[in-house]
C-alpha cells in the first residue's frame, strides 16, 4: 500500500510549480545580448578631407570630387578601412578648420625661400611626398625671358593666395605680385593680361593646359614646391594623430609600391608627374613647430 505521503503531493511543491508555469506563460523570452569584444571592428566616422581649389582636385558640374589627389586619398583611406568625405574650401579656411578639428586632413605646401610655410601645430611627415619645381609661366609665344629673380621684378606676377596678408614677406618685390583665390582666377587674369606671369607647378600647368586648352610656357624656375599630407591634432575622428599619420603614410607607401598610384596618374593622363614623387618618403611624423 502507498503511504499518505505517496498518495498526496506536497502542497508547497504544487504551489511552486504553478508559479513557475505562470511566469513562463506571462513573461516573453529574454533576447540574447551581444557584448562587444576587442576582436570586433569599430565603425568609425568618415574622415573629413579638405580640398582647396587647385589643379590637383576639383568638383565637377555634378558635384563629384575628381582628379589625382582625391583618388589617391580614397585609395589610401580604403586600405586603412576608412571612408572619406570631401569638403571644398579655400586653403586658408582649410588650415583654420584643420587646427580646430572640424576637418581631419588636407594637402599642405611648403616653398623654400618664400613666405609659404606649413601651418604650425599641425601633424605631418618629416619629408614631403611630392617635390616639384615651382616656376613662372606665361601664355605661350609672349616672348618673356627671365634668368634671375631681379629680372622678374619688371613684370606683374600672379600667385594663388596660400597665406594671410600679415604673414607675407616680399621676395620678388611685394608690389608686383597679385594674389588670387584659386588657380582658375589666376589663369583668367593671365589670359586677360592683368598679370604677365603666373606662379605654377608642373601639375598645375599641365592640368590647366588640358582643362582650358591654354598653352603655357615655362619661363623661370625660382624654387621648389613640397607637398605634405597634414592632419588635425584635435580631430574627434582620429584618436592618436601621430599614430594615424604614420599609418596613413605607411598605407600610401604600400599603394605606390603596388603600382596603384601609377595607375591613377596614367588614368588621368598625368604619368609625367611620377618622377616628382619622393621615393625616400619617410613614414615618421611630427608636429610642425611654431616659428
Amino acid at each position: 500500500m502507498f503511504s499518505q505521503v505517496d498518495q498526496k503531493p506536497n502542497k508547497k511543491a504544487q504551489t511552486l510549480c504553478l508559479a513557475l508555469l505562470l511566469l513562463c506563460v506571462l513573461c516573453p523570452p529574454l533576447k540574447a545580448q551581444t557584448i562587444p569584444t576587442q576582436d570586433q571592428p569599430e565603425t568609425l566616422a568618415p574622415l573629413k578631407v579638405a580640398i582647396w581649389p587647385s589643379p590637383a582636385g576639383y568638383k565637377d558640374d555634378k558635384g563629384v570630387t575628381r582628379w589625382i589627389r582625391p583618388e589617391f586619398f580614397v585609395t589610401i583611406a580604403n586600405l586603412m578601412g576608412r571612408q572619406v568625405e570631401f569638403i571644398h574650401m579655400t586653403y586658408l579656411r582649410a588650415v583654420h578648420e584643420l587646427k580646430t578639428g572640424r576637418i581631419d586632413m588636407m594637402d599642405g605646401v611648403n616653398v623654400p625661400s618664400t613666405y609659404i610655410r606649413l601651418p604650425p601645430e599641425t601633424i605631418t611627415s618629416l619629408t614631403p611626398y611630392f617635390t616639384r619645381p615651382i616656376s613662372l609661366y606665361s601664355i605661350v609665344d609672349r616672348g618673356f625671358e627671365i634668368k634671375t629673380r631681379d629680372e622678374a621684378k619688371r613684370y606683374q606676377l600672379g600667385s594663388v593666395r596660400l597665406t594671410s596678408t600679415e604673414q607675407r614677406t616680399p621676395w620678388l618685390g611685394q608690389d608686383n605680385t597679385h594674389y588670387f583665390e584659386d588657380a582658375d582666377k589666376l589663369i583668367k587674369a593671365l589670359l586677360a593680361k592683368r598679370v604677365d606671369l603666373a606662379t605654377l607647378a608642373p601639375i598645375g600647368a599641365a592640368s590647366i593646359s588640358k582643362q582650358l586648352g591654354v598653352k603655357l610656357s615655362r619661363v623661370f624656375d625660382y624654387s621648389r614646391l613640397e607637398s605634405f599630407s597634414l592632419f588635425s591634432p584635435v580631430s574627434p575622428r582620429i584618436r592618436n594623430p601621430l599614430t594615424f599619420c604614420q599609418d596613413f603614410i605607411a598605407a600610401q607607401i604600400k599603394i605606390v609600391g603596388s603600382g596603384r598610384y601609377q595607375a591613377i596618374l596614367k588614368a588621368n593622363n598625368m604619368a609625367s608627374l611620377l618622377p616628382y614623387y619622393n621615393q625616400d618618403y619617410s613614414p615618421s611624423c611630427r608636429i610642425v613647430p611654431t616659428e
